[in-house]
This record gives C-alpha cells, structure tokens and sequence, in this order.
C-alpha cells in the first residue's frame, strides 16, 4: 500500500501538505519527483515479507510511475509493482491500464505529461480537483482540503491524460474458462479462489486475516490456512456479538491461533470522529462498520502490515439477501446484483480501505481478484441467489470444507455481527431529533439524509470537510434509498 498525490503544473510547496495528509498510508518512506512541471509524491509502506522496500514508485529520468496497490500479471518478473506498470506502459502507450491484473491507482509522468489509472472496480482510491489551473490528486480526498473546492472521485475503470479526457477501458489482463452447468461453475470457482488468496500470500508479507467469523472471511481463513499453516486470524466484537462464536469455531476447526479484541461502548465513543474522518463518510451503514474496521486495524497493527480480507464476496455472487429479496423478478434482481457492485468502490470498499490505512495496514481481497471478479460476472443469478440463501455457488464449491453451520450462516452485516449497530443508534438519539433531520432535508443543497444517526454523522463530518464538493463525495449503497439529493 502507499498514498499518492501529485500536481499538474506549479508545486506553490502544496504537494508537501497533500502528502503530509496521508502519510498514514506509507509512513516507512516519502519519495518525490519533479519532472517538466508534473510533481509526483508516494507515502510508502513497508509490508515486510519478501516484497520489496520502495516498490510502489520509480524513475528512470524521463518517465516516473507513482502507484498505490498491486500488481499481479505474470510478467511481472521480478519488477517491483511501480516497475511493473511503467513495463507495461512502455510496451502498451496509453493502452497499459487494460493489460494490468491487480488492484491500482497509479500516475505516470512522461517527458510532461500526466496520466492517471485506476482499477476497474475501483478496490483503490483516487480523487481529483483542479487549482489556478493546476490539476491536483490524491489517493484520498482529505488531501485536497483547501487546495481544490472542485473535488471529485477519479472513477473506476478509467484512464485520464489531458490530451486524451477521461477514457473508460475493459479489462484485457485475463482470460477464464466459461462453463457448462452449475457442478462446472462451483468448481472452477473455488480454484479460482484458491489461486488468488495464493498469489496474495506468496511474497510473505501476509500476516494474518481479519476474521470476522461470517462466511466470505471464513472461507478465506480456510483458503489461506492450506497454503500457509501458521496463518493468524484477528477478530473484533463486543460482549454479545453474533459472530464471535462462529470466528472460534473456525479458528477451532482448523487449529489456527485467534486474536480476540472486545471493545465497548466508550472505545465507540472515542474514536467515533476519528473513524468517521478517515472514512471520509457519513452513510449510516458505512459508519456503522467503520467502527469495527478502525479498531481491527489498530488492533492488527503490532502483529503485522498486511491481512486478507472477505471483501468483495457479497457484491459479485449475491450476498445481501435483504436487498435482492426485493426484487421483484429476475431482472430487477439482476439491476439490484449490478447497483451493488457499482457502488462498492465508494461505500464498502472505501471503508476497508480507509480504517485500514488509518493504522498503516495493507489488505488484500482474493474474492476481488481480476480473475475471480471476470468469471463470477459469467454466473447467472439464479446460481449466485437460491430460495434459501444468496452466495449458493459459493456456499456449494466449499462445502464440507468448514463446519456446516458455518457454510449455511444466515448474513449479517459486519456492524450488526460485531454488537455495533444498536448502541450507535442510541448515542445518536442524544443529540439529534427527527425533526432536526427534517429541517436538515429541507435546506436546498444539503444532502439527504435519512436518519438521526446520519445527521450526526454528518455534523461530525463538516468539521473537517466544509466545502459541499466533499459531500457529494459519499457513496450511497443501499439500492432502495433515495437519491442523494431527491427532494
């Protein structure tokens, strides 16, 4: 992991500040590099193992290449992941962003030129604004704070050089097999799985996982504990909490050695602004997991730099039952399926990334590799969502190889699991009433918001981003909710 951060045009000694802001996400080393007027900077994080020190920027004094993720292509040799890129946009010119298998947001400076990438479903950040005509990114928004008033998200699957605009790109890194029939489907799924979670784990920077006990992280305990014995798992609740039990099941199950953080009431209440600032958020739901989120991440801290995680699962094979069960048909199960995963980079995704670079940890998403991702898109929804439960063919490509309560678990969501919900409702019920909300939704320009909790979110959020460009920043993930400004 790293944070990046550059300028188009004078420096004026912002690009310092802009990195400053995000050091949090590389704190081991600060790299600069200025080139014909493109000012380039990478905070970077050291994750130990066998990956490389400073391996997420490089130069060769005409071209350099900033990125924050990695990169997975064969090809990739023994390139370090900045390497990487600039290999392949030497041998694909401004086409390079299509060839690359990983997770990125990258720039590339070239003889004073700027061009920007990003991912296709967006699992690293990246935003933009402009200044006295001078272009500003960053990897987060907070970087930007009185810098640029125009702020937006750098969207997924794009690649922007000025000469060029914004340009979308289908991913052209990787081929998978299709299939025949459902025993086909689950089959080939779970060895796509187990090669990502093991490409994921091969340079030994992987020190654990971050285990909440719900399917998605279980199964990743699972997949990773077969290449990798001695893996740890890390877990967060509060007395009470519903997945607790089922993370000491699998822990049990496969003799793995457990790391169990309890928290209350208070630590929600201290760290409450500090989640909410480095999420960048106010969306209930968002809010509700960024507690969680923050505290295993300080939690895993001291233990290692880099965990996997079960991100990713419930957006590509039909995880949320309470939302997909609305639908009406197979079509609009099917557009609820695809709101799902269009909004991940900006509600769920950001919300991992964010709380776990908070606390300098790099995670890793095998359910999110390029691979996986392609072919779980070629699996019809009537595979992904059966009458009984979403993530069938998941379920039904590993099962018997954890407990069955565990396969089979009803899902809830992370918050909800962990104990958090109800008392952050309770405390927001302090301070706000539901006719403040109203008052709230009646201000032209305001966003909408849809709760008590939200409008105490909300003013927390203010403090630290007041221009009305970083509210409409927030993603919204529930697909029956309103609009963000439909009045």
């Amino acid at each position: 992991m790293a944070g990046i951060a550059g300028i188009q045009g004078a420096d004026n000694g912002d690009l310092e500040r802009m990195l400053d802001r995000i050091k949090h996400r590389g704190p081991h080393e600060a790299w600069v590099n200025r080139e014909q007027g493109i000012n380039l900077g990478c905070c970077e994080l050291n994750v130990g193992g066998d990956s490389k020190a400073g391996s997420h920027h490089t130069s060769d004094n005409q071209r350099a290449v900033i990125l924050d993720g990695r990169i997975y292509n064969p090809e990739k040799s023994g390139m370090t992941d900045a390497e990487a890129v600039l290999h392949f946009y030497d041998k694909f010119g401004t086409q390079f962003a299509k060839k690359l298998d990983g997770d990125f947001a990258c720039a590339i400076s070239d003889n004073g030129k700027l061009i920007l990438a990003r991912d296709i479903v967006g699992v690293k950040p990246l935003y933009y604004g402009h200044s006295n005509g001078r272009l500003c990114f960053a990897s987060e928004a907070k970087s930007l704070v009185g810098i640029a008033d125009d702020v937006k998200e750098f969207p997924p699957g794009y690649l922007y050089s000025r000469e060029l605009g914004f340009q979308k790109y289908t991913c052209q890194a990787v081929e998978t097999p299709d299939f025949e029939n459902f025993e086909q489907a689950k089959k080939v799924l779970a060895q796509l799985l187990e090669e990502a979670t093991e490409r994921r784990i091969k340079d030994n920077a992987v020190g654990g996982v971050l285990l909440s006990g719900g399917l998605d992280s279980s199964l990743i305990t699972y997949m990773a504990h077969k290449t990798k014995p001695d893996i740890e798992c890390f877990t967060v609740s509060m007395e009470g909490g519903q997945d607790l039990p089922l993370a000491k099941d699998v822990t049990k199950y496969l003799n793995i050695k457990h790391h169990v953080l309890m928290f209350s009431e208070k630590e929600i209440n201290e760290i409450l602004p500090q989640a909410i600032y480095h999420q960048e958020m106010y969306e209930e739901s968002c809010v509700h997991g960024a507690i969680a989120n923050f505290l295993a991440g300080r939690f895993v801290s001291p233990h290692t730099k880099c965990v996997l995680t079960g991100e990713g699962a419930d957006e590509i094979l039909g995880g949320y039952d309470g939302q997909f069960r609305q639908g009406k048909n197979q079509e609009e199960v099917a557009s609820i399926v695809d709101r799902l995963i269009n909004v991940a980079h900006n509600t769920a995704l950001q919300r991992l990334d964010r709380l776990a670079a908070a606390n300098s940890i790099e995670t890793r998403t095998p359910f999110l590799d390029t691979k996986v991702i392609d072919f779980c898109l070629k699996i019809p929804i009537n595979c992904k969502i059966s009458p009984e439960h979403g993530k069938w063919v998941l379920r039904q490509a590993f099962e018997g190889c954890l407990s069955e309560h565990i396969i089979y678990q009803t899902k809830r969501f992370f918050a909800q699991g962990s104990g958090v919900a109800g008392i952050m409702r309770s405390q927001a019920e302090k301070y706000i009433t539901e006719k403040e909300v109203a008052e709230h939704n009646e201000i032209e320009g305001n966003p909408w918001l849809s709760s008590v909790e939200e409008l105490y979110y909300y003013r927390m959020f203010k403090e630290t981003f007041p221009h009305p460009a970083f509210d409409r920043l927030v993603g919204r993930w529930d697909p029956f909710r309103p609009d963000f400004f439909l009045r």
